[in-house]
């Protein structure tokens, strides 16, 4: 009898313990996307974001503006948004350009680089690589707002699934005529 009890109280602690260790693997896995929606554009973060706002000084205009930034850390890997606009671009300076431009300024080894186009705004894809670390960037130029949708991990976070989403979730308003 006394083994028996013995068996029963093993039994009910281990299924305490499973019932314990599942509901502490369920919520590291599950991620609580946030939705972003502010003016014109869309957007899901992989948690809720923190939101601070920087001052940057616009090269070739000595503009200042605010660059409006939201982030969500997820272990090793950062999810970074930002939108800036610049009100006093240099005629010459295309959207195609001012993508280039972001780009080029990016440290560490470029390892793939696509045009393509969001909400009917010229956008680029492009993902670096410096010290281990990955940086994936999508880029919205739109009217006189860059959008920066970035990932900072380790190799591969440039195509998981989160990052995946993050990127595709971003979205513009149609513009309205004037």
């Amino acid at each position: 009898m006394a083994l028996w009890r013995f068996l029963c109280v093993v039994c009910i602690a281990l299924a305490g313990s499973v019932a314990l260790v599942a509901g502490i693997a369920s919520s590291a896995s599950a991620q609580q996307w946030t939705e972003v929606r502010e003016g014109n554009f869309r957007l899901e973060m992989p948690g809720p974001p923190e939101k601070s706002v920087q001052e940057v000084t616009v090269n070739g205009t000595g503009e200042v503006v605010d660059q409006i930034e939201r982030t969500v850390t997820l272990g090793a890997t950062e999810y970074f948004f930002s939108h800036t606009p610049y009100r006093r671009m240099p005629a010459d300076l295309t959207p195609e350009q001012m993508l280039l431009n972001s780009r080029d300024g990016r440290p560490g080894h470029l390892l793939a680089d696509r045009p393509l186009t969001v909400s009917g705004a010229p956008a680029r894809e492009y993902v670096h690589e410096e010290d281990g670390w990955v940086l994936a960037t999508r880029a919205i130029y739109a009217g006189d707002t860059l959008y920066q949708l970035i990932v900072v991990g380790r190799a591969g976070a440039q195509t998981a699934p989160a990052t995946r989403r993050f990127f595709e979730s971003f979205s513009l308003a149609p513009r309205q005529a004037p």
